[in-house]
């Protein structure tokens, strides 16, 4: 009775678990877009064949600050911290690249600004086109 129990709440716990994560697979199969949702933060992976790229974590500064501070027309070092951001949504446009959209926040001159952004990520994990607009 016990063992059917913890095989009861083990399904369970797994099952809760893989809800938080989302695969959106390329159109001719070779990569796959996971992005992970159980944490504080969204993990957004590119997976092609056994190489793994973490999108917007390592790099944030670099790909994000240009583009924030020409949509809020700010100066580079007036722009601050940028939080993780958060995926809203994700779609395949060739075999070769994928759209992925989200959102976040970001510091700029002492205020905390809200901007949505959409990204073109080749299948490598380079961002090939990246458009940043501020929230209202």
């Amino acid at each position: 009775m016990k063992s059917c129990l913890l095989l009861v709440f083990a399904l369970t716990s797994a099952s809760s678990f893989a809800a938080d994560t989302m695969k959106f697979v390329a159109p001719d199969k070779s990569s796959t877009l996971v992005v992970d949702k159980s944490g504080k933060r969204d993990i957004i992976e590119l997976k092609t064949g056994k190489k793994v790229h973490r999108l917007f974590y390592e790099d944030l500064d670099s790909i994000f600050k240009p583009k924030i501070a020409e949509a809020f027309n700010a100066s580079l070092n007036k722009v601050g911290k940028i939080v993780l951001p958060t995926f809203t949504s994700a779609s395949w446009t060739s075999s070769e690249e994928v759209e992925i959209k989200g959102e976040s926040s970001v510091t700029i001159n002492d205020a905390n600004e809200e901007f949505t952004f959409t990204a073109s990520v080749s299948k490598l994990g380079h961002v090939n086109h990246l458009s940043v607009l501020p929230r209202k």
